[in-house]
């Protein structure tokens, strides 16, 4: 078991929509990144999403973004709002990161949150420090903040809105100021979120089971069980429909999976067993974590619960249900087409700082 129980697990709340789409991926080592464009719509109805930007992102993007959530939980926590809230009308540096996060347009609704922060402190919560790991956080913050966010509210008025998911301004050695898309400070200051730790996250070995980890964690409440299929988790990975893929790539896939889950199940929070050979039941443990109400306001202590269910559940023990991935999987659109890469073979293993320094320009979706 990996001993993550000593130390804080770090939840971090994610927008339920952004962490269940396949917004983020374990991409392979090549040479270049095909662009960015992924559309999701949850099954059940509401806004239609559609992310776009000159490069996919992978895993260490999603652990950056998902450290500024961290930051902007902890500093709307623990400032006054006024320092920390912005909104249309805000002055100063809140008035040039809203401007940035909507590219000049004059929106008028909504607010977001002012990220504080400076290299130093944005690689170690990531995992590493040093003038390497300083380059490649900047690379991957670049990545988030050319991602452009479609949001259609599929109203009676056909309004839609459209901003950056991450704006940076006046970014240098001292300090970095930044502000997160409306969408994502929303979950931040209670409004429906899922729950992920960071702790855990940075603890598990391979971009796949990170990937895992994330997914996992958006769908499966806190002191539940579900039920999947290794071939199903697949094709949530990668995507599905291409029979030209070699048959040892979907090999390594499967081994990749199991690989995952088996990580996962080691951490202190999480239990996987395999009650049959390609299946895996996973179970949530209920955990405690110091955050927001629902609704905004703010307490010391709350038990966590994702925006699935939104009651608070105690620790009795979990509760099996069936997973559905279409409803997950619905009304999804990747970026490439099927047929427009090579399926190489691909390598599993963590991509380590001296490794994605060695690769130019990043990864490609499989």
């Amino acid at each position: 078991m990996t001993h993550t129980a000593s130390k804080p697990p770090r939840f971090v709340r994610c927008d339920p929509a952004t962490a269940t789409c396949p917004l983020f991926r374990a991409l392979p080592k090549v040479h270049e990144r095909p662009p960015l464009d992924v559309a999701y719509r949850g099954k059940s109805g509401g806004p239609s999403l559609r992310f776009s930007a000159r490069e996919a992102l992978g895993m260490p993007e999603q652990t950056v973004l998902l450290v500024l959530l961290e930051l902007a939980q902890e500093q709307y926590l623990h400032r006054p709002s006024e320092l920390v809230v912005i909104t249309p009308w805000s002055f100063g540096i809140g008035q040039h990161l809203w401007r940035a996060l909507h590219d000049g347009q004059p929106v008028r609704s909504g607010e977001t949150l002012y990220v504080r922060t400076s290299w130093h402190e944005l690689c170690g919560r990531c995992g590493s420090r040093g003038g390497r790991a300083q380059r490649l956080r900047q690379e991957q913050l670049r990545r988030l903040c050319e991602v452009t966010v479609w949001e259609d509210a599929m109203d009676a008025l056909h309004s839609f809105r459209q901003s950056r998911l991450v704006s940076v301004w006046h970014g240098d050695d001292i300090g970095l100021h930044l502000a997160v898309n409306v969408r994502l400070a929303r979950a931040v200051m209670g409004g429906h979120y899922v729950a992920l730790s960071l702790r855990e996250r940075l603890a598990l070995s391979t971009d796949t089971a990170q990937a895992l980890h994330a997914f996992l964690s958006a769908v499966i409440r806190l002191g539940r069980r579900w039920r999947f299929g290794v071939e199903t988790l697949m094709k949530r990975l990668w995507r599905k429909g291409d029979s030209a893929i070699p048959v040892g790539t979907v090999s390594s896939r499967r081994k990749a999976v199991r690989d995952g889950l088996e990580q996962i199940g080691a951490l202190n929070g999480w239990e996987v067993t395999w009650p049959k050979v390609d299946v895996a039941s996973v179970s949530r443990k209920p955990a405690k974590v110091n955050g927001l109400a629902k609704g905004g306001s703010r307490v010391p202590s709350v038990e966590l619960t994702s925006s699935l269910d939104g009651r608070r559940r105690d620790a009795s023990g979990p509760i099996a249900e069936t997973f559905d991935v279409s409803r997950l999987l619905a009304g999804v659109a990747d970026s490439p087409l099927p047929g427009t890469i090579a399926h190489d073979d691909m390598d599993f293993r963590q991509r380590g700082d001296a490794e994605e320094a060695s690769v130019s320009a990043g990864c490609s979706l499989p």
